[in-house]
């Protein structure tokens, strides 16, 4: 009597592909969902910072107003009158702003990702600019 062991029947092999694709689309969904999930963390973080920078922008502004006034009311206590004190104050301000101003538009003259450009313009046999041959 020849003895017969039980083995197993393995699944077929359409049933080990569909569980392969089960098996991937469930991992990509699940890293979606991850994605999906950390996105929506930063973009509150991100609303979180924006509004954190608002307020310090609100209050560095009062205290430069605050030093504006105590600027100009030590002025008018030394004799200066209101009206040549403020006028002082503006002036200070709009020239503050103009060097600023100024500034950036030097700023903005600089190109954009310079070498980038360089690197990528150049071709394979055109020789460097200044270099000599």
């Amino acid at each position: 009597m020849e003895t017969q062991r039980e083995h197993p029947e393995a699944p077929s092999l359409a049933l080990r592909v569909k569980a392969l694709a089960r098996g991937v689309r469930d991992l990509v969904s699940d890293h979606l969902e991850l994605a999906a999930l950390e996105a929506r963390r930063a973009g509150a973080g991100f609303l979180k910072m924006v509004c954190a920078a608002v307020v310090i922008a609100i209050l560095w502004v009062s205290a430069w107003l605050a030093l504006l006034a105590a600027a100009i009311v030590w002025a008018t206590s030394a004799g200066v009158p209101w009206p040549a004190a403020l006028a002082i104050a503006a002036l200070l301000n709009v020239v503050a702003g103009v060097a600023l101003a100024l500034w950036i538009r030097q700023q903005a003259r600089e190109p954009l990702f310079a070498a980038t450009r360089r690197q990528l313009g150049r071709g394979v046999d055109a020789p460097e600019k200044g270099a000599s041959a």
